[in-house]
């Protein structure tokens, strides 16, 4: 399998070498996420060795000396995203090695790395030619996003079970949900999921959970015409008094009035 999105400053691809396989050495070029989806890639950066397992994105930066060797005994697929660092500003770039030299170059590909790298395969060829700003938004957000990964609550690698539950919260927002519900996608008890809660964010569940959803409904009333009762559907909510009740505990306001105000009217 081989699909490449590219234009002149970014290029999104996904490849799979058999077992074996290689790469390089050479001297990379761009800052570059590399994610590995299935088998695993071992790569020697300089002096360093970096192992990537499925599920895992590295973070590679410009003018080092890389090699990549692949699982001996099976298949590796992986994605990548190259960013030309003609596009990546100062700052960004100096976030980049920031996180590197602190953090290191590997960590837990998040549901939302995941999507944006999908967003950039999926754009046609012949666009990336036509409209290079869209490839080039989305290959510095896949940056943005990767670094804001290693932010300070991921770098204390909160329970793999938290994350599960928060990614089943951000990935389901208009579906039924119930404290069983998510302590199911998070892999524990019930009670365990409280405590897990309670003792890295603060809050419960449930909380959580709604005021996920109350944002998202926030932010469908700024920036859509959708009437209060289908945004409270499509956030989850059974009805637009619940949502408006959340709306008014998070905002002080009712949806209307919150409307309102964000569109100038209020």
């Amino acid at each position: 399998m081989l699909r490449i999105v590219s234009s002149e400053h970014v290029v999104f691809g996904d490849v799979t070498y058999h077992a074996g396989g290689a790469y390089g050495p050479r001297i990379q070029p761009d800052y570059q996420l590399v994610a590995v989806v299935a088998g695993e890639a071992r790569v020697r950066v300089e002096d360093e060795q970096v192992l990537l397992t499925a599920g895992e994105v590295g973070l590679f930066l410009p003018g080092f000396r890389e090699m990549f060797r692949f699982s001996p005994a099976r298949t590796t697929r992986h994605l990548w995203c190259s960013v030309n660092g003609g596009v990546v500003d100062a700052s960004l770039a100096a976030q980049c090695a920031r996180v590197v030299a602190e953090v290191g170059r590997v960590r837990p590909m998040s549901q939302r790395l995941a999507q944006i790298l999908e967003i950039g395969l999926s754009v046609p060829g012949e666009a990336g030619a036509r409209s290079p700003g869209l490839l080039r938004s989305l290959g510095l957000a896949a940056l943005h996003a990767c670094l804001l990964d290693a932010e300070p609550r991921s770098r204390i690698r909160e329970p793999d079970a938290l994350r599960r539950a928060l990614d089943w919260i951000g990935a389901n927002l208009d579906q039924p949900a119930s404290l069983a519900v998510l302590a199911r996608a998070a892999g524990v008890s019930t009670a365990q999921l409280v405590k897990l809660f309670r003792r890295h964010l603060g809050t419960t569940p449930m909380r959580a959970l709604w005021t996920a959803r109350t944002e998202h409904g926030v932010r469908l009333l700024r920036e859509t015409g959708l009437s209060v009762s289908e945004i409270a559907w499509r956030s989850g909510f059974a009805t637009p008094f619940h949502f408006s009740r959340w709306v008014r505990k998070l905002h002080g306001m009712s949806p209307r009035d919150l409307r309102a105000k964000a569109w100038g009217e209020g």
